[in-house]
């Protein structure tokens, strides 16, 4: 695994190591919201310059943690985004979104209130469906 910024740090917990991705989560639970952040070289900051195979395995990795996002937190709408105007590391924002979501209909970007934190136990089983799915878990 490849350096995390600090920032994504601070804001999220680690969840595991997919492929080509460290899987984050951000620490407010008002809204489910998790990061890819490849495992490539810290210099790259944009899409573009990932090579081929690296941007397939990336699309696949963002296919299935939409997805488990969708189906576990019954959400009406994603976003998905890698905008990186704070954090410079590449990495990419899946964020289930749901009318009653305290940003609804807006971006949560710089807007989401602070929330409540995800409790110790739901981090465990977060962790556990997504290795269920290929995840390895972080143990740190």
């Amino acid at each position: 695994m490849s350096p995390i910024h600090p920032r994504l740090l601070e804001d999220c917990h680690v969840l595991g190591q997919l492929e080509l991705c460290s899987v984050l989560l951000h620490r407010n639970s008002s809204v489910p919201w998790f990061i890819l952040v490849p495992d490539v070289a810290a210099e790259l900051i944009e899409l573009h310059q990932l090579d081929p195979e690296a941007r397939r395995r990336l699309d696949a990795e963002l296919d299935l943690v939409a997805k488990f996002t969708t189906a576990r937190f019954d959400v009406a709408k994603l976003n998905v985004a890698a905008i990186g105007n704070i954090v410079p590391q590449l990495h990419v924002h899946i964020i289930g979104r749901r009318p009653d979501d305290p940003c609804w209909p807006g971006v949560v970007w710089g807007r989401l209130p602070a929330g409540p934190a995800w409790p110790d136990a739901t981090l465990v089983a977060l962790a556990d469906e997504l290795a269920a799915l290929g995840m390895r878990r972080w143990r740190g």
